[in-house]
């Protein structure tokens, strides 16, 4: 198996057979990853608390038929506070929520992986949520190339990702 680092954000887990878990994460070097972190659902795992949304970290994945493989997991910032911030915390999810509906596998994106990190970071400060989910929204209509004059980036987004964002 080929091994490769990337340094990632943490977009949403799922639970994967009986101890793993399934890791979606947006990497800068990769784009979008899916890996499967084994025994991460076990409680003395070494991954645990390491993938979880969010997590920003530098990863060493193994290339796998299937599915990538996490084999190490170097936390840089878990974004706790924000994970406990009433306010910031919906704002958060919904930018991982808007990257991972709105990207591909393997899409090399690295613009947009800097435009997420700027932006938790700033949601993590204690910026305001709403008008920092707004403004990731603009950029990331501009980024992918969907940008409308005149046009509310909430629609053009709903296409893209093909889904009504008015109900997230």
């Amino acid at each position: 198996m080929a091994a490769y680092k990337a340094r990632g954000i943490s977009l949403k887990t799922a639970p994967f057979m009986e101890a793993d878990k399934l890791v979606t994460l947006f990497t800068r070097e990769h784009g979008k990853v899916r890996a499967i972190a084994k025994g991460a659902r076990r409680v003395p795992s070494r991954f645990g608390g390491r993938v979880e949304p969010f997590t920003y970290a530098d990863y060493l994945l193994a290339k796998g038929r299937n599915l990538d493989i996490v084999s190490q997991c170097q936390v840089r910032e878990t974004f706790q506070s924000l994970r406990e911030d009433p306010e910031g915390l919906p704002s958060g999810l919904y930018m991982l929520k808007l990257v991972d509906a709105g990207t591909v596998e393997g899409q090399h994106h690295p613009e947009l992986f800097d435009l997420l990190l700027d932006h938790l970071l700033k949601l993590k400060a204690g910026g305001p949520s709403r008008r920092l989910a707004k403004s990731f929204e603009r950029e990331f209509v501009v980024i992918e190339g969907i940008y409308q004059e005149g046009v509310d980036p909430q629609y053009s987004l709903s296409d893209h990702v093909g889904r009504d964002l008015r109900q997230w």
